[in-house]
C-alpha cells in the first residue's frame, strides 16, 4: 500500500511538473484583459518611454564615437533605469515574439492604479528631458565646443 501511495504521489508531482514546464517561460503571460484606464494609461505611457530609452541606447553609442563626455547624463540614466517599472496587467515575456532591446525588471510597486499612471507620467517626463539634453550634446555646436576644449 505504500508503495502505491508513494507511486501515485510520484505521478501527481511529475504531472504538476510537466505543466509547469509547458506553460510560457515557467508564469503565465497570458494575463486577464486591463479594463481600468488609468493602468491602460499607464502603459502607454509606460512604451513611449520604453521608445525612447531604446532611443537613447543609440546615441549613447554615437556620443562615445565622438568622444563626448555625458558622465552626468549616464548616471541619470542609470538612476532612472533603476527607478522604471511596469505596469500591472501589462508585463513584458521574453517570449513575445517581438523583443524590445530595452526591457525592464525592476519590481512592482504596490500603488493604486491613478499612482501608476502618475508615477509612469513622472518617469516619462524625466526620460524626454535626458534625451533632450543627450540630443544637445551632439548639436554641431556643441561637439565643436568638445573638439576645442
Amino acid at each position: 500500500m505504500k508503495t502505491l501511495i508513494k507511486s501515485i504521489s510520484l505521478l501527481f508531482s511529475l504531472a504538476v511538473l510537466a505543466i509547469a514546464c509547458n506553460s510560457k517561460s515557467g508564469h503565465d503571460h497570458d494575463h486577464e484583459e486591463v479594463t481600468d484606464e488609468n493602468l491602460i494609461q499607464a502603459n502607454m505611457i509606460h512604451q513611449q518611454s520604453l521608445d525612447i530609452r531604446e532611443e537613447l541606447m543609440e546615441l549613447e553609442k554615437q556620443l562615445k564615437e565622438a568622444n563626448i563626455d555625458y558622465a552626468e547624463l549616464k548616471e541619470e540614466l542609470k538612476i532612472w533605469d533603476k527607478d522604471i517599472i511596469e505596469v500591472p496587467g501589462f508585463e513584458h515575456s521574453h517570449d513575445d515574439e517581438h523583443q524590445r532591446k530595452y526591457h525592464v525588471h525592476n519590481p512592482m510597486k504596490e500603488f493604486t492604479p491613478e499612482e501608476h499612471k502618475n508615477y509612469q507620467q513622472v518617469m516619462y517626463d524625466e526620460i524626454v528631458e535626458i534625451s533632450s539634453r543627450m540630443g544637445r550634446l551632439l548639436t554641431p555646436e556643441v561637439m565643436d565646443e568638445s573638439e576645442e576644449g
